[in-house]
């Protein structure tokens, strides 16, 4: 392991305060802020430093992996007999001990599963100390590693974009261990609400009729009768509807059953279709007359499916085509703030964007709560990426944590997919001339246990084993051409497919740190290596040319995805209505500075790619195919429309932007969510293949312009 230290020593000088003036408070308090850290050397030499919780060892300058001691200091001023205490802490990566005041409370695996302990008892008036032993190994680097890892963290600590990379002996490089999550001190009354989970149903689409189920556990001290009071408000409105019934609970954990009646209310629909209505439910529970917990949840009503015979997406019984993207924000999840998360997900909207996959790992809690307003539709990855251990212990494990992911975002309208296992090696015959010791029938059973895990949660949602091979073409990048696309047939779901471009130019230096020789020495190709650069696929399957120059090579490589951006996704959209519901552009953003599959650098730089996916996913577009071979050139025009608009007595008209010569093609009556073939091998005299297509409605109006070079349109 190796350690960087940059920081400066620890101080106790800040600590969270509590008051209590009644026999119990319901209260949340904050223990995020400075804790001090202790990590024992390969010298065997301790350190200690104050870091900033919630974040990761990483974020404070530590490339190191295993074992770590984090303790905090807090105020008590005073405690009411009956009040209850839970200690809280949303994500800390991988393993956690804690211990308060000197004394074990509990222990957790999962770098996403929250650990949630209750530490009444355990917490005295005055100061009080909390300790956290972390362990993030990394995985023993023996022979054929990668395909029998032990760690539940999907693209966090194996896959392309990590430093590293996959495949290299450094592929493991700055781990993502520590408290990368919130970390909260709650206080209840004897009655404690822990989850709450709301299954919302929708009875008719059309008159908005609704209802749901509310699943409570509750944990309470002693046998009581309780007031349970449910308030639903949908946000941004001021009426609110209420319903409160009497509960008697016994000492220990409860299960209860609640329901929301039938009534008519707003729907949850995404972006492009309409408004992604949310609804705040307030549980709060009473013992006379007095609050003994309360807890709010967002969700949405509406209802999604998956049509196998149709091989049609639904939402709220409609077809609905997903243009999407896959997502990593970052290697290091509590790098990442809510305003970035925010950002990221207006810059899919802006590049019409209506579906994202959370690629192999699970984001931080800000991300979905920011997804459900912004009307995206969630595909969710459980953290599995290519190969792990066969052990039965370990299945049993992952099927754990896939339950706790299924709890964790149960609430969350805008996931529509839970997603097993990415590529797993009984479905990747790749990886055979990756790793000699490659058996074809490996990790089925992990991969049917983690899918059983999912399935049980019977949330209405769309439950995939895997993220098969089949799905992921990446034609022009790990074989053949990217013109393939053309003849191409996609599965159901494509949910890779794309091509690498570097990051912008001054990125590209950062990287190089200095390194200027050309044509490109050794250790550039090293370094760009490192930073995921895959030179072999370059150079010999996409034939990017490298040119007189870096700057060349890097204006030649940003052109290229470009191309296959345009191309890819404007031909496996031509499938909208033979077979095909989704494609998902890998990916959106860089997780670090690298060169990598991405149209947005780690900077959120756009790249040419970013702008041509804008282009090739608009929700209305007219795509053109030329055939300038033979003795009259012919072309082929398509309008596909995604949206819920009818486009009658619309016009398309065609130019060629070197001479603006145009040909229209008028009456056009375009359904709304449908695909219109206006022309088929139509010869034109005078056709180029450097055009411009804008479809106008019946009143002159643009609705939507696709520009194509003349290589976008080449063979």
């Amino acid at each position: 392991m190796r350690i960087i230290l940059l920081l400066t020593l620890f101080s106790l000088s800040s600590c969270a305060s509590f008051s209590l003036n009644n026999d119990w408070f319901v209260n949340n308090e904050s223990l995020n802020g400075n804790w001090r850290l202790e990590i024992i050397d390969d010298e065997n030499r301790v350190r200690q430093f104050s870091v900033s919780v919630p974040g990761h060892w990483k974020t404070s300058g530590f490339n190191y992996a295993g074992a770590a001691y984090y303790d905090r200091q807090f105020e008590l001023d005073n405690l009411g007999k009956l009040s209850r205490y839970w200690l809280e802490f949303d994500g800390v990566d991988y393993e956690s001990v804690v211990t308060v005041n000197g004394k074990y409370v509990s222990r957790q695996t999962g770098y996403f599963v929250p650990h949630h302990m209750e530490v009444t008892g355990l917490v005295q008036r005055g100061g009080n100390a909390i300790s956290v032993w972390v362990n993030s190994p990394n995985e023993p680097q023996t022979k054929d590693w990668s395909l029998r890892k032990t760690l539940i963290k999907g693209v966090l600590n194996h896959h392309d974009t990590r430093p590293g990379g996959a495949w290299s002996e450094r592929g493991q490089d700055w781990n993502s261990g520590g408290i990368w999550g919130d970390v909260i001190l709650r206080q209840t009354g004897p009655i404690a609400l822990d989850t709450l989970k709301v299954r919302s149903k929708v009875h008719h689409i059309d008159n908005y009729i609704t209802s749901a189920r509310v699943e409570l556990a509750v944990d309470s001290t002693h046998v009581a009768i309780a007031t349970v009071e449910m308030v639903l408000k949908r946000q941004g409105d001021f009426q609110s509807e209420r319903y409160t019934v009497e509960q008697e609970v016994t000492a220990g954990q409860n299960s209860l059953v609640l329901n929301i009646p039938k009534a008519a209310r707003e729907l949850w629909w995404p972006w492009d279709w309409g408004q992604p209505t949310l609804y705040d439910l307030t549980v709060s529970v009473f013992i006379d007359g007095q609050l003994s917990d309360k807890k709010t949840v967002d969700f949405g009503f509406r209802e999604i499916a998956l049509d196998s015979e149709t091989k049609q997406f639904l939402v709220n019984g409609n077809p609905y085509f997903i243009r999407g993207t896959n997502y990593i924000a970052s290697q290091w999840l509590g790098e990442v703030a809510v305003e970035q998360y925010r950002q990221d997900l207006d810059l899919m909207k802006e590049a019409n964007i209506n579906g994202v996959r959370v690629h192999a790992h699970v984001a931080g809690k800000a991300f979905y709560k920011l997804a459900d307003q912004a009307g995206l539709v969630v595909w969710q990855d459980f953290p599995l990426q290519w190969g792990y251990s066969d052990s039965p212990s370990f299945a049993i494990e992952a099927a754990r944590q896939a339950r706790a992911m299924t709890d964790l975002l149960f609430n969350h309208p805008s996931i529509a997919f839970w997603a097993g296992h990415n590529e797993p090696p009984w479905d990747a015959s790749w990886m055979q001339y990756k790793y000699p010791s490659y058996q074809p029938e490996q990790n089925k059973l992990l991969s049917e246990r983690v899918y059983q895990a999912l399935l049980n949660a019977e949330d209405g949602r769309v439950v995939r084993k895997a993220s098969y091979t089949h799905e992921h073409p990446w034609l022009g990048w790990y074989s053949g051409s990217y013109k393939d696309y053309r003849t191409y047939q996609p599965s159901m779901i494509v949910s890779e497919f794309g091509a690498q471009a570097m990051p912008n130019w001054a990125m590209m230096q950062e990287i190089l740190d200095g390194q200027a020789d050309w044509p490109m020495s050794n250790d550039m190709l090293n370094t760009l290596g490192y930073h995921n650069y895959q030179h072999h696929e370059t150079v010999n399957i996409a034939h990017i040319q490298q040119g007189e120059s870096l700057s060349q090579f890097w204006n030649n490589s940003q052109e290229y995805q470009r191309l296959v951006t345009k191309f890819a996704a404007e031909h496996l959209r031509l499938n909208k209505e033979e077979g095909v519901a989704a494609i998902y552009q890998f990916m959106f953003v860089d997780s670090w500075p690298s060169v990598t599959w991405s149209v947005l650098d780690v900077e959120r730089t756009p790249k040419p790619g970013y702008w041509a996916l804008k282009e090739a996913y608009q929700p209305v577009l007219a795509i053109a195919q030329v055939d300038l071979t033979a003795l009259q050139p012919s072309l082929t025009l398509s309008v596909i429309n995604d949206s819920l608009i009818s486009f009658n007595d619309a016009t398309l008209v065609v130019t060629n932007s070197y001479n603006q010569q145009s040909w229209k093609f008028e009456g056009l009556n375009i359904a709304a969510n449908s695909l219109v073939e206006v022309a088929n091998q139509q010869p034109i005299d005078g056709l180029a293949s450097y055009l411009t297509l804008e479809l106008r409605d019946n009143k002159g109006e643009t609705v939507s312009i696709n520009r194509y070079l003349a290589q976008d349109l080449e063979g």
